[in-house]
């Protein structure tokens, strides 16, 4: 079987690009609503069950309760499928590991189910049935695993719970029918749950789920953000930044005290209506004792100042503190103390995920701030044309060309002419769902070639280059799939990189690979270029801020607890994260504009330097021709005597080039009259050197005063100049 294709590369900027991107952030703005509801939810659960008390069971009345007993012996069971024992409740899973064709380890599952039905629990104080409905219940089991056997590769789990086993269970209770239910609990906040841990437990494994979700939507809210600014063809940093923040922290504070107003009125209802209920029913210790507990509960809540300000705001005039005798007072303050905190019991977990999503934020913050810097760079360098070409970072459009002493290449897959390709095989290996690719030969090969325009061309190197390939082309042969990826001849590129000299053409500047430069070649457009990175930023900000956040809120959860205050916490982070990642682009920018200077500086001294080692040989090859020429041997002497230190002195430069061509141009003109000295080689090379550093001398100088131009523009505008007084960068002297 052979199959064969053509494919272009993917465009961002396209309008398949562009429709991508916006389908893409649907999903994402979808997904972070989702999960930001999810968590909000869990986050307002976990915090009534902090208030809601431990009910006794005689202590009933009507109204959301928890309440905690033992199973008893007169429920209906069914009969668990692997143990075979009696359980009120069973939720059970076969799994069976195999080997794929690779021979690596897997797990799956092949039966799951659940069984169960209506139970009563019982305490000290009476009984009440539990009834599920089950399964249209919707309601969360929490139980330990109860039975695990293992037979050959096979593995068989079971949770149940039985009768005589201790279970915690918040639901609604109807009075009418002497029964808890688990309808209608949402409006009070509160989850439909029977389980077998403690509250605390309960509560804290809830929280830390909520900061998790938070976290991950605040995550694809940013990712969202980016790729919907991507479809609208904007890759303005600041505009992102600016975006972000607003509906970041805007939409965290704006929730998370919607969220807080809505639990509060919920406790204040659930309060209000057992405190109703307390009519005709004075006598009940255990009704006043709990109704009691519940009202000092919800005051010791209120730890935070967000909380406190909506206690006082919403519930602080809707609870009436009920009578009590000094008894009924005890009782309430046992309840109370009895009321567990959230704890989350796996708190390692939290330690562990906390530290690797930071590092992974910084990772992402890295590749982000590059991805990010690029594109900045690429938008501050103005384009040139091949006649206007400057020593150092150049951007240039144009056809590339051939000709006979630079000629293209040929692709290995389909013979076609190019100037760069890149080729891959691969062999297929596994079966099914198991099949995957394997490269066994990857190669890639580029070749010089010519950058033309409407005025003139220039040679680029592309040894180094990051070559963005517009087509590719693939064949499948059996077990076996070539792929090339190549760039074409005669076709429009862009390409910025660094202009330096050409070994073999040294009045000739051609682009090549420098340490430290970008260098990219690519048949897109600029803009779709400029697009494209700025898209890539924006997702990389995007990814860092959410794992950022991920971490911070897997901190600040570790210990079970994580309060609204939090939440406004995170929201304010957003600003001061992404005011940092800010920070460091404009520090980075300063730095590159800093060093291109210094760069310029030095390479001009190494010419000064080379041409200031000529001066000692040609004073000894001259001396004995000139000895009447007092003047010109003085004027040798001083340029041979001359500190090299002091070559570059701030000033200096154009005095001491002035100088040496005034003695350069006296001394051609004294060997004219001495054949000998005309021929000597030393004299001879003295002047090919001179005249070879003349020109590139003067594009060093051009291209150091574009760069001090450039760099003392940017330390004194705002916000550049903020970091510039803060690390003391000082300007440049606007001439070599």
């Amino acid at each position: 079987m052979r199959t064969s294709y053509f494919r272009r590369r993917f465009n961002i900027a396209s309008k398949p690009g562009r429709l991508i991107m916006a389908l893409l952030a649907m999903a994402a703005l979808g997904g972070a609503y989702y999960l930001m509801h999810e968590g909000l939810n869990q986050l307002s659960q976990a915090r009534q069950l902090e208030r809601l008390p431990e009910t006794p069971i005689g202590a009933l009345a009507s109204g959301p309760y928890a309440i905690a007993g033992n199973v008893s012996d007169r429920s209906s069971t069914v009969t668990t499928p692997y143990s075979t024992q009696k359980a009120v409740y069973v939720r059970y899973k076969l799994e069976e590991e195999y080997r794929d064709s690779d021979g690596d380890r897997h797990v799956r599952t092949l039966d799951s189910g659940e069984r169960g039905g209506p139970f009563v629990l019982e305490d000290d104080s009476g009984s009440v049935t539990i009834t599920t409905d089950f399964p249209e219940s919707g309601i969360e089991w929490h139980l330990n695993r109860s039975y695990y056997r293992e037979v050959g590769d096979r593995m068989y789990s079971e949770w149940a719970l039985v009768p005589g086993d201790h279970a915690r269970v918040v639901g609604r209770y109807l009075p009418t029918d002497q029964e808890v239910v688990f309808r209608d609990l949402s409006r009070f906040s509160l989850p439909a749950m029977v389980s077998s841990q403690s509250l605390d437990v309960d509560g804290g494994d809830r929280l830390f789920g909520a900061a998790i979700r938070i976290s991950i939507a605040t995550g694809l809210l940013a990712l969202g953000l980016a790729l919907t600014l991507t479809a609208l063809n904007i890759h303005r940093f600041w505009i992102y930044v600016l975006t972000l923040s607003v509906v970041v922290t805007g939409g965290l504070s704006t929730l998370g005290i919607a969220r807080l107003n809505a639990e509060w009125s919920a406790i204040a209802s659930l309060y209000e209506t057992r405190f109703e209920a307390l009519d005709g029913a004075q006598q009940n210790s255990l009704l006043l004792a709990d109704v009691a507990a519940l009202e000092q509960l919800i005051r010791r809540s209120t730890s935070g100042w967000l909380d406190q300000w909506m206690f006082q705001r919403v519930v602080e005039n809707r609870l009436p503190v009920p009578p009590l005798d000094d008894n009924t007072a005890a009782m309430a303050q046992q309840i109370v103390d009895r009321q567990p905190h959230g704890h989350y019991q796996h708190g390692w977990i939290s330690w562990a995920l906390t530290l690797g999503s930071f590092i992974l934020a910084i990772g992402l913050l890295y590749l982000a701030i590059r991805t990010v810097k690029f594109k900045r760079l690429m938008e501050a360098v103005p384009t040139s044309s091949t006649q206007g070409l400057s020593f150092g970072l150049s951007e240039l459009k144009g056809i590339v060309d051939t000709d006979d002493a630079f000629p293209p290449l040929r692709d290995p897959l389909t013979d076609q002419k190019c100037i760069a390709f890149d080729y891959k095989v691969e062999e297929r290996r596994g079966s099914g769902k198991d099949e995957k690719w394997h490269t066994i030969e990857h190669t890639s090969e580029c070749a010089p070639f010519w950058l033309e325009d409407s005025e003139g061309q220039v040679l680029v190197q592309p040894e180094g280059a990051d070559i963005e390939y517009p087509r590719s082309h693939s064949e499948t042969r059996g077990d076996r799939r070539y792929t090339v990826r190549f760039l074409d001849t005669l076709i429009n590129v862009y390409c910025i990189g660094f202009a330096g000299l050409d070994r073999d053409r040294p009045d000739h500047l051609t682009i090549q690979q420098d340490d430290g430069t970008p260098f990219l070649i690519s048949a897109n457009k600029e803009d779709d270029i400029i697009l494209d990175r700025g898209a890539r930023g924006f997702v990389g900000v995007a990814l860092s801020l959410g794992l950022f956040l991920f971490s911070a809120t897997a901190l600040m959860a570790s210990d079970g607890s994580f309060s609204p205050d939090n939440l406004i916490l995170s929201a304010l982070t957003v600003p001061v994260v992404l005011c940092l990642y800010i920070g460091i682009l404009h520090y980075n920018d300063i730095i590159f504009l800093k060093n291109r200077v210094e760069r310029a500086r030095a390479n001009i001294d190494t010419i000064l330097q080379q041409r200031h080692d000529l001066w000692p040989n040609l004073e000894k090859a001259v001396k004995g021709y000139l000895t009447h020429e007092k003047k010109l041997l003085e004027a040798i002497g001083r340029l041979r005597s001359a500190d090299p230190s002091a070559l570059g002195a701030r000033g200096k430069t154009d005095q001491l080039i002035g100088f040496e061509q005034q003695v350069t141009a006296a001394l051609k003109a004294r060997i004219e009259n001495y054949p000998d000295l005309k021929g000597n080689t030393v004299v001879q090379q003295f002047m090919a050197m001179m005249a070879e550093t003349e020109n590139y001398l003067a594009l060093l100088r051009n291209s150091y005063t574009e760069s001090a131009k450039i760099y003392n523009t940017r330390i004194q505008s705002l916000p550049d100049i903020i970091l510039a007084k803060l690390f003391r960068f000082r300007s440049a002297p606007p001439k070599a």
